[in-house]
């Protein structure tokens, strides 16, 4: 009888379902596409019902359309985008919020109100002043953190500040209200209501101490929330019981966050592999292996995967913009009618002619600058064609991902031979080949496009022997291209101290 691994993946703009055979190549898929909530200034949320509901039907379909039955499926992975949340009855199931995803911004104010409020300040600066006797990586941690609106932690405060009636609900330690991201909110509904828990990947969003690996009772109270609503913390690949709504039972063996599956569907297994994904944003990930990283810089360490009490650490730096801003070029520029013509653009020009796009629409420029600054184009004049734009915004792409992997290298003082790329983005042959030039570095495109799930259905199949080892990972793992540099070492200097430079006169428009 033929088996295979049921993977859920729930993205920013997708929830996808696949099955993988022993091969890692997928047999069967299903998609729907969820809608926003977005009535408000900064309100971006989700209706987990919604969710839950579009979960299941592509679950369902993946199995009935392919006349399987839960007996041919060995597991279930599922990977989520992190830092979306929801509270809930755990009796009954009543939404009490709808899922408040790490889009939403209406906790600005209050985030900045908190990171400038003396409990904050006071941990800041008496962690940096025990730092300097101690030197201890996670005193630095502590003394450098400046939360943001990405972090649930201040969301989750945010919403319980603006809804006292909840707050009032769960100060009660007897109470039937619990909070969970959207991988807990999926598997309370897969077990129905007999599992709350998440994994540590997951959990690492503004409320973990990933040193002590328990919720941190230094963020939680001053927030306001009660550690007794919050879900068992787990292994990443484990027991996370098992489904019956399929007509059978199907265990449920990993929850894992979606840029650390995309990490181990590269098999990054090692400290010093290296990815960078490139979607909706551009997001480089480094295995840091048992060591825990932390920069004066703000460079913090996360979970990459925790296993048999073992934890593997990553660090991750991002740039926000990527393929948001391709789209933004096509529906609001009009410069081309399908993404896929913007490689083609991009090599029909010997260069960009001196034009320098700076990719920084919604959040500013992240590690290792940490500036509020706006998106810039530079250089344009008369002779300026759109294909100039088009190469310059390809190539500015890949300037910030050499800011953060040269910043990551420098504050982890681990050294990178190579690179693995994924993403939607990635398919671009252009940007993989000047990045690969303006890196120095081997640039590795994987041969299967849909990282993320196979990272998560690895590790569900690692946990019932579907796969016997991380090498026989290693052996059925594809690469469809390894782009290898050609720029010559003065060419490479001069782009990148032009771009250091457009880096710096953009940060003085921090305050437009």
């Amino acid at each position: 009888m033929d088996t295979y691994i049921l993977c859920l993946d729930i993205g920013t703009t997708n929830i996808k379902a696949f099955l993988f055979d022993k091969n890692g190549e997928i047999f069967a898929q299903a998609k729907r596409k969820p809608k926003y909530i977005m009535e408000k200034k900064g309100q971006v949320e989700q209706d987990p019902k919604e969710i839950w509901e579009l979960s299941k039907q592509v679950m369902e379909e993946v199995i009935k359309s392919n006349n399987l039955s839960p007996e041919n499926i060995a597991a279930i992975g599922i990977t989520t985008q992190r830092a979306s949340f929801l509270f809930w009855d755990k009796n009954t199931g009543k939404v009490y919020s709808n899922i408040i995803t790490w889009q939403d911004k209406r906790c600005a104010l209050y985030t900045e109100k908190k990171n400038k409020g003396f409990y904050f300040r006071f941990l800041r600066g008496i962690t940096k002043f025990i730092y300097l006797f101690s030197r201890s990586i996670r005193l630095l941690t502590f003394s450098t953190i400046k939360f943001t609106t990405d972090h649930t932690s201040m969301r989750t405060g945010y919403f319980l500040e603006t809804h006292p009636e909840v707050k009032e609900l769960i100060s009660n330690p007897k109470t039937n209200i619990i909070w969970g991201t959207i991988d807990t909110w999926i598997l309370w509904n897969l077990t129905e209501g007999r599992v709350h828990a998440t994994d540590y990947t997951n959990a690492h969003t503004g409320l973990l101490d990933p040193f002590k690996l328990v919720w941190n009772p230094l963020y939680l109270k001053p927030l306001g929330i009660p550690e007794y609503i919050l879900p068992e913390i787990r292994d990443t690949r484990g027991d996370f019981g098992k489904t019956k709504i399929f007509g059978g039972e199907i265990p449920i063996t990993c929850l894992i966050g979606d840029q650390m599956a995309s990490l181990f569907g590269q098999c990054c297994f090692n400290e010093g592999s290296m990815k960078v994904t490139n979607g909706t944003g551009s997001f480089v990930d480094l295995n840091t292996g048992q060591k825990c990283c932390a920069s004066k810089r703000k460079l913090y360490p996360l979970i990459a995967w925790h296993i048999n009490e073992q934890t593997t650490y990553m660090t991750e730096g991002m740039s926000h913009n990527a393929g948001n801003i391709i789209d933004w070029l096509q529906n609001e520029l009009g410069l081309y009618n399908d993404p896929s013509e913007t490689e083609k653009m991009a090599l029909s020009v010997d260069s960009t002619d001196g034009v320098y796009f700076l990719p920084t629409f919604t959040t500013g420029l992240s590690f290792p600058y940490w500036s509020e600054t706006k998106g810039n184009i530079f250089g344009i004049n008369l002779g300026t064609k759109k294909e100039h734009i088009i190469r310059a915004v390809l190539e500015g792409f890949c300037f910030r991902i050499k800011d953060i992997v040269e910043g990551i290298i420098k504050d982890t003082k681990i050294q990178i031979e190579k690179i693995k790329a994924d993403g939607g983005v990635s398919q671009n042959k252009f940007l993989l080949q000047f990045l690969s030039d303006i890196l120095e570095m081997d640039v590795e495109h994987t041969g299967n496009h849909e990282t993320t799930a196979l990272g998560a259905t690895f590790m569900a199949g690692l946990a019932v022997g579907f796969w016997k080892s991380e090498d026989e990972l290693l052996q059925i793992r594809k690469v469809e291209k390894t782009y290898k540099p050609q720029m010559t070492e003065e060419e490479r200097s001069k782009k990148y101290t032009c771009w250091k430079d457009i880096v710096k006169r953009s940060l003085n428009y921090e305050n437009f």
